[in-house]
């Protein structure tokens, strides 16, 4: 399992980067909520850390085609399938970050 990640470009912010990357990567749009906080990540094809923000995205469209579809599968997952599949530290925290937000969102409903 993947996170969509990636740089900014210098006419965009980095909401705007986050659905660009997802939409290149995932082949959705949908709306970038406020972010979930800062991690570090290492590039293991460079041998060199990065600093990660990341923001949940509420998807409202899933294209038939992307940029991306060649080398990068799309499949939704349960939030338990989606734990097993971090690979990393960063990932799990972020997922739960998520989980805790929607928990208060629901709450306070």
């Amino acid at each position: 399992m993947m996170f969509p990640k990636g740089g900014w470009e210098l006419d965009e912010t980095m909401k705007q980067a986050a659905s660009r990357e997802a939409s290149e990567e995932t082949g959705v749009h949908g709306h970038v909520e406020s972010n979930l906080g800062k991690w570090m990540y290492k590039n293991n094809k460079y041998n060199i850390f990065y600093e990660g923000i990341m923001f949940p995205l509420n998807v409202t469209e899933e294209l038939s085609c992307w940029p991306e579809m060649e080398v990068r599968k799309r499949r939704w997952v349960s939030v338990a399938e989606a734990r097993e599949g971090c690979q990393h530290d960063w990932m799990r925290e972020a997922l739960e970050r998520l989980l805790a937000r929607l928990r208060d969102q629901t709450s306070e409903a």
